[in-house]
């Protein structure tokens, strides 16, 4: 047998609860196990924490010593005050039965019910992890990629001219790449007379009309990508001019030149690993060697070039 004292926190009336406590153990045990004369005592407590209500359960023994408390839980609603009730019945019930040998008490002790553990209080979540910026790349080396495409260029010649072109870039970062670049000019010819500094039709010291016949350049790429989309990027060119005559190629001349301008260019991702990409360059290109005889390479040169192409992600 047992006496109960009940007690509950001001901020806990909403869930008053001792008659219905009474009922639901007398109701599990089948028979009315409080006396208010028994030796051994269960001490009932109610409370409130914010939206939680919390409810402490001690045993204290004749002499007084009380037990380890126990802590039941359930959010502060009419449900959770039944669901917290029902708990507290359970633990008592379960109890009380080493005390099934009291005279008051039935032959036949009923089955122990299962009790439920009690609901966690709900803990306040930590913040979600800031996941790193994107733009930080994964190593120094974060992509290479490589392509190829078109490109039409005027003012390095008195005509329009196109070819096409062949690149290897390496990104340090969604920010700096740097590019080594390779074209290859298809020129026409010319049969008229010039006297531009920079010609397609030049003669050679026999008075043999010379034209142009192959331009090759190879070019350092270094970029700044703004944004995902844009990019501006800096020039350094090396080209390789030839020059031959129509009735013998002893009269070839070989011509080496630099170019130094800035280039601008957009670039459209297509797929995870395929991009397309258009540009325009300007360029300033001054002769490294000269020859007297050859109306070529005596003063700068202004050009510009549009390209267009496609590049591929390894």
């Amino acid at each position: 047998m047992l006496r109960m004292r009940y007690s509950e926190d001001a901020r806990a009336t909403s869930c008053s609860v001792e008659g219905a406590l009474r009922e639901q153990v007398r109701r599990r045990t089948g028979y009315d196990p409080f006396r208010e004369d028994a030796p051994e005592e269960a001490d009932v407590a109610i409370g409130k924490r914010d939206a939680i209500l919390i409810a402490t359960l001690r045993y204290r023994d004749e002499g007084g010593r009380a037990s380890a408390p126990r802590y039941f839980s359930a959010p502060d609603s009419d449900a959770g005050c039944e669901l917290l009730t029902s708990y507290i019945a359970l633990s008592i019930a379960f109890t009380l039965t080493p005390f099934g040998s009291d005279a008051q008490a039935p032959a036949t002790a009923p089955p122990r019910p299962e009790l439920a553990p009690p609901p966690a209080p709900p803990r306040s979540r930590p913040p979600p992890a800031r996941p790193a910026p994107a733009s930080e790349p994964a190593g120094i080396l974060s992509t290479l990629r490589g392509g190829t495409g078109v490109f039409a260029q005027i003012g390095l010649t008195d005509q329009l001219i196109g070819g096409v072109s062949w690149f290897c870039r390496v990104h340090w970062s969604n920010r700096l790449s740097f590019a080594l670049e390779a074209r290859r000019a298809f020129l026409p010819l010319s049969s008229g007379t010039s006297g531009r500094g920079w010609s397609l039709d030049t003669s050679s010291p026999g008075g043999e009309p010379m034209h142009t016949r192959i331009l090759v350049t190879n070019a350092v790429v270094p970029c700044l990508h703004t944004n995902d989309v844009l990019a501006t990027c800096a020039l350094v060119e090396l080209g390789l001019l030839t020059l031959t005559g129509q009735r013998s190629s002893d009269s070839a001349l070989l011509l080496v030149f630099a170019a130094l301008g800035f280039r601008t260019g957009v670039e459209l991702a297509l797929n995870d690993w395929l991009s397309f990409t258009t540009h325009l360059d300007l360029l300033t290109a001054v002769g490294l060697q000269e020859r007297p005889h050859v109306d070529v390479l005596r003063a700068p040169h202004l050009s510009a070039s549009v390209g267009a192409g496609v590049i591929a992600a390894f």
